[in-house]
């Protein structure tokens, strides 16, 4: 397993951490319509800001997510939200990142399942003609359940189409547990968003500071010998520090 930080600060802020420790970097950044607008520019502006790290940390770029409803009947969300994921998608080609990341994008109870399934195989299909390098991975959000999730996975037959599983979106919201997720999910399985909560809100806290044993679903994804790879999605600096300090503690992260 490679573990990541995402990048929910300023980028001056996360360096020493990927200095410190042996950790690749999810770019959040590019999520933003307002930087994807202008994205030759804060490209180059952001590779200088990584110094000498960039080629030398791997990265994952997370593509934007507000407003966008990859399911949506209206074409021309469907459009708008189309645009801002290629933008997203030349973004990561250019900064070299090792995949990209997409939410589901589903919101319970505003399309039946039969619709949403047909118009979000639609997209994805759609989208992926001509993408055969960067791998391309769908995470979770409001999902009350894997059904939808499960049904894209096995429909879109790419080798580059894989999914993520939020585990603190699925504490939040789903009436599933982690484990049950990952045995679904785990033919396609390929990212990790980790944080914790406590099953009320998704509060993005330290791997400690929430109802989940986080180290025993690290040890259960550790035993399906996938090569995953684990983004720590926490919002507070010292929350991210203490978390890969637990980490180092019990072997799955090293310092450099």
């Amino acid at each position: 397993m490679k573990f990541y930080v995402s990048q929910l600060v300023e980028t001056e802020k996360i360096l020493p951490i990927l200095r410190k420790y042996d950790v690749g970097l999810e770019v959040v950044q590019f999520a933003n319509p307002y930087i994807l607008d202008n994205r030759y520019e804060i490209m180059d502006i952001y590779i200088k800001e990584l110094k000498e790290l960039y080629n030398n940390v791997d990265l994952i770029i997370h593509g934007p997510y507000a407003d966008l409803c990859p399911g949506s009947r209206d074409h021309e969300i469907r459009r708008i939200s189309k645009l801002r994921m290629e933008q997203a998608y030349e973004v990561a080609n250019y900064l070299g990142a090792k995949k990209i990341i997409y939410h589901n994008g589903y919101t319970p109870r505003t399309y039946t399942y039969i619709e949403w399934k047909e118009n979000v195989y639609n997209y994805w299909a759609d989208f992926m003609k001509g993408k055969n390098s960067i791998p391309i991975i769908i995470e979770n959000v409001l999902d009350e359940d894997y059904e939808l999730m499960d049904d894209l996975m096995r429909r879109i037959e790419k080798n580059n189409f894989f999914a993520c599983l939020d585990v603190g979106h699925v504490n939040a919201y789903s009436k599933y547990k982690v484990e049950e997720w990952i045995d679904v999910l785990l033919f396609k399985l390929n990212h990790i968003h980790l944080h914790n909560n406590f099953g009320d809100k998704d509060s993005h806290f330290s791997i400690n500071k929430g109802s989940m044993n986080i180290i025993k679903i690290l040890h259960k994804l550790k035993e399906t010998k996938k090569d995953l790879t684990i983004s720590l999605e926490i919002v507070d600096l010292k929350e991210i520090e203490e978390s890969l300090d637990m980490l180092v503690k019990d072997g799955f992260i090293k310092l450099k």
